[in-house]
């Protein structure tokens, strides 16, 4: 050993933090091991689910807790990391859906009232396709979860872990701004060793723990209406005094879950169980809603039939619909001259329209309205006021998914002859310019 490494390795203070040397025993520090957000994505806080073994129920709270803060006005999504069980997709009644992708990233699914969802389940041709990954692997997908999708504006994210302190569980605490996690426990006195590993590892990843769920804590009789405690007597209340955290929930066993699991209907299941924990996530981890959520402004590209136009980038007028707690306030015409797709862009940018009902977009018109917090509902036709009522009642899902591959940076121009199977007058349907 050279004299200088020796001087610098018996001044060492073991505060890499602190220290520009590239000496072998320097560790990242948690900054440096975060993977990056996806530039389209604002995330702003980031709940893990965990558990020290399977088979507690730990995705039913994902799911329901989604649901929960979904219902409180707030924007939800959930990254299903447990990647080897991915439960997630089923309870949103997602089985038959793909997550596809484009330029920008990997899309995730929606679900019927809003949330979205990645999960490996969306990405493969069967679901019941065994994912046989090596650890490595496994925690690289969970990662892409994080960097490749598309997310847009969440409010909430909850991320299902696997059970155990494996890989994935170091990924997710090592990768992800984890702003807290809830530990998923179950009545029978090995909890406490269970729950004391998941505690330790949570501090040693300088994690914040936000408190304890019980699940299967006990059935009501349905006569008498005594609870019986099936799995024994509970110990989740020594639990919590030993390691000074909160119990937020005590679930019973409820065949209603199960049912509204299994039919892929978590959204609308109906029960009080998880409502003050939902409270607590509220009142710890304060998100403040947008005015948007119940002021809105949707602007529908308009022809001179009062229908949706079909080319983004050549509307010459839009028709503007300021929506405030689901009612019509104000309803008026917005010349834009047909200018070209980022013109028309900024002109809605500067209206403050926070919607887009469309026929054909662009890539990148697609971009520029992302890059706004403008939500977009591609090929659209018919009338106007159909299509706003429609997109009103949910039965319109929001896009991050262009649908013309045929605009000026590639450099196609409409000529004679030119056509992509369209019956448009410019011969390419669904184009932005």
């Amino acid at each position: 050993m050279s004299e200088e490494v020796y001087e610098q390795t018996s001044n060492c203070s073991h505060d890499c933090s602190s220290c520009g040397s590239s000496c072998g025993s320097r560790q990242p520090s948690k900054e440096e091991l975060l993977a990056p957000m996806n530039q389209y994505s604002r995330v702003k806080k980031v709940i893990g689910i965990v558990s020290g073994k399977g088979g507690v129920g730990k995705s039913f709270v994902t799911s329901y807790m989604t649901t929960l803060m979904n219902r409180k006005g707030y924007k939800t999504a959930v990254l299903d990391a447990d990647v080897t069980g991915p439960s997630i997709p089923t309870a949103f009644g997602m089985k038959e859906t793909k997550a596809v992708g484009n330029e920008l990233g990997i899309l995730p699914c929606v679900s019927k009232n809003g949330t979205e969802v990645m999960s490996v389940n969306l990405l493969l041709d069967d679901i019941e396709t065994p994912v046989v990954w090596r650890g490595p692997v496994i925690a690289g997908t969970v990662k892409q979860f994080w960097s490749d999708v598309v997310w847009g504006d969440v409010d909430y994210m909850f991320v299902d872990m696997p059970p155990g302190t494996g890989d994935v569980p170091l990924t997710v605490f090592q990768s992800l701004p984890l702003d807290g996690i809830i530990i998923v426990t179950t009545p029978q006195e090995l909890v406490s060793m269970i729950v004391a590993k998941a505690v330790n590892m949570a501090n040693a990843m300088q994690v914040p723990i936000l408190g304890l769920i019980e699940n299967y804590s006990y059935i009501t009789c349905g006569n008498c209406g005594e609870k019986v405690s099936v799995f024994g007597k509970s110990h989740i209340d020594e639990t919590s005094k030993k390691f000074n955290l909160p119990v937020l929930a005590k679930l019973p066993i409820d065949p209603k879950v199960a049912e509204a699991i299994d039919a892929g209907n978590v959204e609308g299941l109906m029960t009080n169980c998880l409502d003050e924990a939902a409270d607590f996530i509220e009142a710890t981890l304060p998100v403040e809603k947008k005015a948007a959520d119940k002021k809105v402004k949707i602007a529908v590209t308009t022809d001179e039939n009062n229908n949706v136009f079909s080319h983004f980038g050549h509307c010459k007028n839009f028709t503007v619909y300021e929506i405030e707690n689901n009612q019509l306030t104000d309803k008026r015409a917005l010349a834009c001259e047909g200018k070209g797709h980022e013109d028309v862009a900024n002109l809605l940018m500067n209206e403050g329209i926070n919607v887009v009902i469309c026929g054909g977009i662009g890539q990148s018109a697609m971009e520029l309205l992302m890059q706004a917090g403008i939500l977009v509902v591609p090929g659209m036709d018919g009338d106007i006021d159909v299509a706003v009522a429609s997109y009103l009642d949910g039965s319109l899902a929001t896009s991050t998914e262009a649908n013309c591959d045929h605009h000026h940076d590639h450099g196609h121009e409409h000529g004679e002859g030119h056509s992509c199977g369209s019956s448009c007058g410019s011969g390419c349907g669904g184009c932005c310019h």
